[in-house]
């Protein structure tokens, strides 16, 4: 069949060769054929790649990788067993030094394309990278099959089952060999996301920087779930676990945890330090993935926000409270804002922990509470914004201009919508200062970013 696009006629399998420019975060190589935007996967910048076209659009294909042609410099094999297969990492084909480069050009070309800013590449400072690029992550989220658990493969909810992973900050063969096993022996049937069939939906594993393991066993009802032989094992195997639990989830949909949580043995949290404060990881705790690299970034947030212990700061989109918990020590007063009650719950937790007494949370939208809190005298001298990739709701940045306060430090992990959130509040009236991008998940084509913001003074 023979498919139209603007600029040329293509069909299904021809064979094309292509000079790939760009990466995307998926792992796709960008490259232009007759004007045309082409997607390659495996395929890196520099390289020439003889592909077959598989899919045909109006403005783009996308090809399969047939051959590399010319192969770029900054290509590696890649040290892990599964990748490309396991969609977990899409990196792991490229350098270090090249992904920490195109993760920073990634910040730059958003801000300029998206946000409009111009001579961006002074005020971007170099990418923080990890000290390592391995072992990293304190959290993971195993998916379960009947082969075993591992992870999706991309673009499916087809597990690739897998017997390590070198991205999880303890070393995980046992456990993973013990959880495989049980999965087998156990026969529970497996949950399925289209129909709602079946009871085992998961596997959650976190860690803290001491060794401290937490699994818990994500189910659908407990119904037919023995868990005794598997504690047993675990307990006789693995000296560093600490908290065995399984949470139910009872409910349609892909939502990982659902309300409820029970105990088998040991803790029901972990703890971990960052900046000199310990804070409390329950199972269904937002706490940053990569311990090391999220220590990094606060205190990049708070050189941006260098208080003189007489600020008032608002931490919007506040999770448990950690930026602000770290930041109180040096500010008069932290006003920390979040929609979840869980988030909330373990914000204050954590502050009494910790024994700070001037940081008050508030459960709600940040806009409404902060304006109460304006209303109610409380100054707002910088605000520290750490919003979900979606970015800011417009109103919250409305909100925040209409503050009047003198500096903003804004926290992102999705630099499309950080550069129009800067470019809205650039046209209110404030400077974008400084860029600092964080590589909080070496491998992959995440980039975590930290910009500060300051009134222009009409």
């Amino acid at each position: 069949m023979k498919h139209k696009t603007k600029k040329n006629a293509y069909h299904i399998g021809d064979r094309l060769v292509v000079d790939v420019t760009d990466l995307t975060a998926r792992g796709e190589g960008v490259a232009r054929h007759n004007g045309l935007t082409v997607f390659v996967g495996g395929a890196l910048p520099g390289e020439r790649a003889r592909i077959r076209v598989a899919v045909i659009k109006q403005q783009y294909l996308v090809g399969t990788l047939e051959a590399i042609q010319v192969r770029a410099a900054v290509r590696q094999t890649s040290p892990c067993d599964y990748f490309p297969e396991c969609g977990g990492c899409q990196w792991l084909h490229l350098k270090a030094a090249a992904q920490t480069e195109q993760k920073r050009r990634r910040v730059m070309d958003d801000l300029v394309h998206i946000g409009g800013f111009v001579d961006i590449a002074g005020k971007v400072r170099a990418m923080v990278s990890a000290d390592s690029s391995v072992h990293y992550r304190n959290k993971a989220q195993f998916k379960v099959s009947e082969e075993g658990i591992g992870f999706y493969a991309k673009g499916s909810h087809q597990v690739v089952p897998i017997a390590h992973c070198l991205n999880q900050m303890t070393p995980n063969d046992d456990l993973i060999s013990i959880l495989n096993q049980w999965v087998k022996d156990s026969q529970i049937p497996i949950y399925r996301e289209d129909s709602g069939a079946g009871n085992l939906r998961g596997i959650l594993v976190r860690a803290n920087r001491r060794g401290d393991i937490m699994v818990i066993l994500i189910a659908k009802t407990l119904s037919g779930v023995n868990t005794e032989r598997l504690a047993r094992r675990l307990q006789e195997s693995l000296s560093e676990l600490v908290s065995f639990s399984i949470n139910i989830n009872p409910n349609r949909g892909n939502r990982v945890l659902g309300e409820e949580t029970r105990v088998i043995f040991g803790a029901s949290t972990i703890s971990e330090t960052l900046c000199g404060r310990e804070f409390q990881i329950s199972p269904a705790s937002f706490f940053q993935v990569n311990t090391e690299q999220a220590e990094k970034l606060y205190r990049q947030v708070i050189r941006y926000a260098n208080l003189t212990g007489q600020e008032s700061v608002f931490d919007l989109y506040c999770g448990t409270g950690t930026i602000g918990i770290c930041m109180a020590d040096r500010a008069r007063k932290v006003t920390g804002i979040e929609t979840v009650p869980e988030a909330i719950a373990d914000a204050k937790e954590n502050a009494r922990r910790n024994n700070i007494d001037n940081i008050q949370f508030f459960c709600g939208r940040s806009e409404k509470i902060m304006l109460e809190r304006l209303a109610a005298g409380d100054a707002a001298d910088v605000v520290v914004v750490d919003p979900p990739r979606k970015g800011c709701a417009r109103s919250l940045l409305e909100t925040i201009v209409a503050s009047g306060v003198p500096k903003i430090v804004y926290v992102s992990c999705n630099p499309s919508t950080l550069a129009r959130d800067c470019r809205c509040l650039a046209d209110a009236g404030y400077r974008l200062e400084e860029v600092t991008p964080f590589d909080l998940f070496p491998g992959t084509g995440h980039v975590e970013t930290v910009v500060l913001m300051l009134k222009v003074n009409n």
